[in-house]
């Protein structure tokens, strides 16, 4: 059955330890109550058990905390029933301290044979994995069966910490030989933990369902996987965790919100209140740094979720909510404009990782360095586009993206080919339209492939009309390209080689060795077709090294490649522009909020968002897809006057900040 996300959520957690005493000894249900419904709040994620092993309900099969001397749970989620506030129930499941300490054979086990923890190692103060395929899933199955049961006027369970990793655990080890595979190799390890985690997401869904089969499941990976859309049966709906200073970084969610949306599933976005990252009581995130990623999250369609920590008295946060109360009011305005939209894309950046390891779940695919490289690309361009994979309708994009690492297997060649014949274009990067061997192209550029080139750096001089405003090149790519010798293809830019290699034998200035004056042999980009391929792995080494010139460069080709934008602004690269199509309107989102970096942590940099700097007078100018009669500004509606002129619409926002929408009515 269809699940009505919801538009306004808290995820609540409460991992809290045994030495805390006087668990919920505050908690008052009216004043709970009374704080959500002041801040908007329509739903909240409750804790049945949390990451430290304790549970905080009445429970048979775990074990209440033994500081809380009533079912804080319970009182939770009726005093949100009698108050209209949805309530879904959480169980930690891969980390779980106190069964970790009591039952260390159920702990999972890496290969040099020590403890596998969230950090650090075995007597670090991080929390401990445990292992799906051992006596503990049925103790956690057991459970989700309880909460199910004791949980009626709830709606739903989230489970949380499910993860891909292999494991060498005797269960494990047993059961690769069982299976005839070698648990010395990696490979092998990693069919046995794909193995673990599609059985645990089946029976862990299988066991809400035999309760309640009208129960919402999510399963948090940390992450979307992308490429087998098989694993979303289990999911009652997605969600994308992303805390920008925790570890996932500000590219995480457009990456992953852009290949949900086409998708055409409801979707929420996570958040953290927090300054760094989740259980961080006492800190908080600038107000505007959180309405910011609320509108990011709205402008790809997504509903909205922030994430607390209940204090161990059980009382909310005053500052939190009135923070939380402000932002999810303006929430609320955009939710009528944007109910029934869908996103609209010119281009699909099709996922590296989708094609090359599909549905990985690992802490490393959550940064992938061409997907996510290729999405800012993209977006600073102010390109509408999809992230997509091989389950994806190419025919719906005017252009397909292929970045830096996906290689060619015969059948998605003629795929790809016959998109073009078409009057499709597919735009590639470096091993990107090799065959699998990468001994050749698999879909010809009008060039003949060479081989990888053994120089680490090189240049790339853009032909007229390929350059950037303010650079004509030879432009330097700090990476190593891939060689091809021109046939009868369109040349856009030539490579121009350095007189030597660096080393410590003989150098040249600081870091590059100067281009010679004339071009090599080989080229920089070529098209035939409508298949165009760059030499360079030009995504991964703008997430690397930010060369604005190289990403105009870029931008350049696949303007070309499309013709003509759906839409054009003059908002600055930083901004987010988005459009959505509805059956009686248009929606344009702009989003302009810019990160500072303030500092760095074991989990990736600190960027903040403090202050949103005004922008005035927009230029916009947008292919109408049928006669508009009105162009609506901001939550009045203040009507701006446009121009429809060879079937485009333009328009100027008269003030951008933080985030503007415009309802283009037909």
């Amino acid at each position: 059955m269809a699940f009505d996300v919801p538009r306004r959520q808290i995820h609540l957690d409460f991992h809290t330890s045994e030495h805390v005493p006087d668990i919920g000894g505050r908690f008052d249900p009216r004043a709970f109550t009374r704080t959500l419904k002041d801040a908007h709040v329509d739903s909240v994620v409750l804790f049945g058990k949390c990451h430290h092993g304790w549970s905080y309900y009445d429970t048979e099969v775990g074990a209440r905390h033994p500081n809380l001397s009533f079912d804080l749970l319970k009182a939770q989620v009726d005093a949100c029933a009698a108050e209209g506030i949805r309530t879904t129930t959480y169980l930690s499941v891969g980390w779980d301290e106190r069964l970790a300490r009591r039952n260390p054979g159920w702990r999972r086990i890496l290969p040099d044979g020590t403890f596998h923890m969230m950090l650090g190692r075995n007597l670090d103060p991080f929390w401990s994995y445990l292992c799906l395929a051992s006596a503990y899933r049925e103790n956690v199955l057991d459970q989700i069966r309880e909460m199910a049961r004791r949980f009626p006027s709830s709606e739903g369970i989230w489970l949380d910490i499910i993860r891909r990793h292999e494991c060498c655990c005797h269960v494990c080890r047993d059961a690769m030989d069982d299976a005839g595979l070698d648990w010395r190799d990696p490979a092998h390890r990693q069919i046995q933990a794909k193995a673990v985690f599609d059985a645990w997401v089946a029976d862990s869904t299988a066991a809400v369902r035999e309760v309640r089969p009208e129960w919402s499941v999510f399963h948090n990976t940390s992450l979307v996987p992308r490429g087998d859309r098989k694993l979303y049966d289990a999911f009652s709906h997605i969600e994308i965790e992303a805390v920008p200073t925790g570890g996932w970084g500000y590219d995480h969610f457009p990456l992953s919100a852009r290949y949900v949306d086409p998708m055409a599933r409801d979707f929420m976005g996570v958040t953290v209140r927090f300054h760094f990252v989740w259980g961080e009581l006492g800190a908080i995130k600038h107000p505007n740094a959180l309405e910011a990623e609320l509108a990011t999250m709205q402008a790809h369609g997504a509903r909205v979720c922030v994430g607390d920590q209940l204090d161990p008295s059980g009382v909310l946060d005053e500052d939190v909510y009135r923070m939380v109360g402000a932002s999810y009011a303006r929430v609320k305005e955009r939710e009528g404009p944007l109910a029934g939209t869908r996103p609209v894309a010119d281009v699909g950046l099709l996922s590296s990782i989708a094609v090359r390891d599909p549905g990985a779940v690992s802490r490393d695919a959550r940064h992938i360095a061409e997907d996510e490289g290729a999405v800012r690309m993209l977006q600073q361009a102010g390109f509408l586009f999809d992230v997509v994979d091989l389950h994806s309708d190419f025919a719906a994009y005017k252009a397909v993206v292929l970045p830096d690492k996906i290689r060619l297997s015969s059948a998605l060649a003629a795929r790809l080919a016959a998109y073009c014949a078409g009057g499709g274009r597919v735009v590639m990067s470096a091993e990107s339209g090799l065959d699998l061997a990468g001994t050749a192209f698999a879909l010809d550029p009008g060039a003949a492939f060479v081989g990888p080139s053994p120089l680490n750096h090189s240049y790339v001089a853009p032909v007229e009309g390929f350059s950037p405003d303010f650079a004509r090149g030879p432009l330097l790519a700090w990476c190593r390209s891939w060689r091809a010798e021109p046939r009868d293809g369109r040349v856009l830019a030539r490579l121009h080689e350095p007189y030597f290699e660096r080393s410590s034998r003989r150098f040249n200035g600081h870091i590059a060795t100067p281009p010679r004056p004339e071009p090599s042999p080989f080229v920089g980009a070529i098209e035939k077709g409508g298949v165009y391929w760059l030499a360079h792995p030009i995504f991964t080494h703008y997430r690397e090294m930010g060369h604005v010139a190289l990403r105009d460069y870029v931008a350049a080709i696949i303007d070309d490649a499309l013709g003509a934008r759906t839409v054009r602004t003059s908002a600055p690269r930083g901004a987010t522009v988005t459009l959505r199509r509805g059956a009686a309107h248009d929606l344009l989102q702009i989003v302009y909020a810019p990160r500072e970096l303030r500092g760095s942590t074991p989990l990736g940099p600190i960027e903040v968002i403090e202050d949103l700097p005004r922008l005035t007078d927009i230029a916009v100018d947008i292919a109408a897809s049928r006669p508009i009669k009105e162009v609506l500004f901001g939550p009045e509606r203040l009507a701006l006057p446009f121009t429809l002129q060879d079937g485009r619409v333009q328009f100027r926002v008269p003030a951008v900040q933080g985030a503007a929408f415009i309802v283009l009515a037909a």
